[in-house]
């Protein structure tokens, strides 16, 4: 069974998964040498972490990545374009800026690719968003996080999307707070090392 205990110390802040997705990487405090995804073993972790996946369909991924490395190498090496374009994209939209017309042609192409896997099924009494191949196809926890940028991209929830404001970070988070005003993606983290700097600086002077 895949132990998530490596990513959970990580501090993702799970309110989207496409979020999560995107950082895993970049500057920010808990990845000091900016790259989670350093082996397919990793990008499943994760999966399984954010719940794209479950730990049965992680444990099958394995199965299959260790039976075909040179197709676990693939699909490791596509998450990681996956994950920068849906990160140009989302972090232009964070600056009200328009994205790259390259990098839209990029994303609607990945989409779409997902997209042919999706299905409306019967769970129990409810209907729900299912993905065939879920099982078997590597690259299965991308389709997921495609759908949840195209559902961020197009929902109202957009105008909250933001970039962290520490200088040694640039994960993105959805400011929910009750003002609209935060400024970090952790507090814990980025804001109170920015506020222990700007501490140190007015100290400085002041001395």
């Amino acid at each position: 069974m895949v132990n998530t205990r490596d990513i959970e110390k990580y501090g993702l802040l799970r309110e989207r998964l496409c979020l999560d997705f995107t950082n895993t990487s970049d500057a920010h405090p808990s990845l000091p040498d900016g790259e989670f995804f350093k082996s397919y073993y990793s990008l499943v972790e994760w999966a399984v972490y954010a719940g794209a996946v479950s730990h049965a369909q992680a444990d099958t991924l394995i199965a299959g990545a260790e039976t075909h490395p040179d197709k676990a190498g693939a699909a490791l090496k596509n998450a990681i374009t996956v994950r920068d374009t849906v990160y140009r994209i989302l972090s232009a939209a964070a600056a009200h800026q328009h994205p790259k017309p390259a990098d839209m042609q990029a994303f609607n192409h990945m989409l779409l690719k997902a997209m042919t896997h999706l299905r409306l099924s019967t769970v129990d009494e409810h209907f729900a968003w299912t993905y065939t191949q879920a099982d078997a196809d590597l690259e299965a926890m991308l389709w997921p996080v495609l759908w949840s940028a195209s559902e961020l991209l197009t929902s109202h929830d957009l105008r909250y999307l933001r970039e962290c404001a520490s200088e040694d970070c640039s994960w993105l988070f959805l400011d929910t707070s009750k003002n609209h005003s935060r400024r970090w993606c952790s507090m814990t983290l980025c804001g109170n090392r920015a506020k222990a700097r700007t501490h140190y600086h007015r100290a400085r002077k002041g001395g």
